[in-house]
């Protein structure tokens, strides 16, 4: 049995492989065999989660790992430094393409999932945990259905769940993409650990710079955005490029900036795809912008956010991935100086009766650094956890230094601070 992946999971399939990882931080003691008993069954749940990734002649595809080779939980002591190892730790080529790993510790453990993009984004990553801690419930109440059937069949790619496009559909769709890509060339972050060779111990790791707000900062950013008639997602980009500026070497300041942001396409065919089907949904829209230095930010804000609102009215995202092909052909049409996901506000997964699940953390990390560049995009994960608004900025150790990071979560941080400071008091 095989699955040929689809034109957009292939993406996903080259020497850079990424994994889309979540980890949840619970109190109360995790008991690793029903842990374990719990992955065993969301894995009967989905044959992709069962499958290895495959390439002959015909491409890319994947086929039903043996009995044997199914992967188990993964137990381990945690310690400074464990988790972001895991994190790092690669799916092995051939293998099984999600993992989970228990650390624990004297108060608290995390349960790492890692799923490969192919066949996964950051909506089911995420739907993959609360599945996991509701059948850990059921087994440790004794209420979980024993042998129920294995699923066997893959589910359909996004790209066939797509309304058909004409020929002429695409020819005009890339051609407006070129007539808008004419015009400056576009900026983004050199990698200066690349070119310095200075490459810090933790070599090829992927590590994360995480900004987060109290919940009174997120009601007062939520607040402004508000009386600013700008959405958080556009003002928050624009913040993002301006700190990209803010690192462009002087010879750059007559280029524009790049904003990606991905599109969830879940809702978005007939019938709508559930958060839990196993498969990459996700689409993007580039934004060209000049973003001179001392921008009116607000004002990009709103231009960011017009901008990807029309462009989903549209159906840009869904064109986006039909006209692959010829994109491809045309690097700078991808270009990018950000790649911002947002995935809004994330409940927490009920936690089992006897622990508390505390956090929940997430973004992609890949198997390889495009080090051999000479710049990239910052990339950017947007949630609201318990109230407080996060971005995660994870980076390649390879590419980007320490110092570049903290420069850009410390412009972004500063600038939040001033919107929240601007924002209306409430009455009462």
């Amino acid at each position: 049995m095989r699955r040929n992946l689809s034109r957009s999971e292939n993406l996903y399939a080259g020497e850079m492989r990424t994994q889309a990882v979540r980890m949840c931080m619970v109190r109360g003691g995790v008991d690793p065999d029903v842990l374990d008993a719990a992955f065993a069954a969301v894995l009967a749940d989905h044959p992709s989660l069962r499958s290895r990734l495959e390439q002959d002649a015909e491409g890319a595809f994947l086929s039903l790992l043996k009995p044997d080779e199914l992967p188990r939980l993964v137990v381990r002591p945690d310690g400074p430094d464990v988790l972001v190892q895991e994190w790092n730790t690669p799916l092995p080529l051939g293998g099984p393409l999600v993992r989970a790993v228990l650390l624990t510790g004297e108060q608290e453990d995390t349960l790492l999932l890692g799923a490969d993009h192919a066949i996964c984004d950051g909506r089911s990553a995420t739907a993959l945990c609360f599945r996991l801690w509701r059948y850990y419930a059921d087994i440790k109440a004794g209420t979980h259905p024993a042998g129920r059937p294995v699923r066997e069949d893959w589910p359909a790619a996004i790209d066939d769940r797509l309304a058909p496009v004409t020929e002429a559909d695409v020819a005009a769709y890339v051609r407006a993409r070129l007539d808008r890509a004419e015009g400056a060339p576009v900026a983004a972050l050199p990698y200066l650990a690349a070119r310095s060779g200075d490459v810090a111990p933790q070599q090829g790791r992927t590590q994360s710079r995480r900004l987060r707000l109290t919940a009174s900062e997120t009601t007062a950013l939520l607040g402004f955005a508000k009386s600013a008639d700008v959405s958080v997602h556009g003002l928050v980009g624009a913040t993002i490029l301006a700190a990209v500026r803010s690192g462009l070497p002087a010879e750059y300041a007559d280029h524009r900036l790049a904003c990606v942001s991905t599109v969830d396409l879940r809702e978005r065919v007939e019938p709508a795809l559930n958060h839990e089907v196993m498969v990459p949904a996700a689409s993007w829209y580039q934004d060209l912008v000049d973003v001179p230095a001392g921008a009116d930010l607000v004002a990009l804000g709103r231009r960011l956010g017009a901008g990807l609102g029309a462009a989903v009215d549209r159906g840009d995202p869904a064109l986006e991935l039909q006209s692959l092909d010829r994109l491809l052909a045309t690097p700078q049409l991808l270009a990018a100086s950000m790649v911002m996901t947002n995935i809004g506000r994330v409940t927490l997964p009920p936690p089992p009766p006897g622990l508390e699940i505390v956090d929940m953390r997430g973004f992609a990390v890949s198997s390889k650094a495009p080090s051999f560049l000479q710049h990239g995009p910052v990339l950017a994960s947007l949630t609201t956890v318990r109230d407080r608004f996060r971005i995660e900025m994870p980076y390649s150790t390879e590419c980007f230094t320490e110092g570049q990071m903290d420069a850009v979560h410390d412009h972004v941080r500063a600038t939040l601070r001033e919107f929240t400071d601007r924002a209306p008091v409430p009455v009462g």
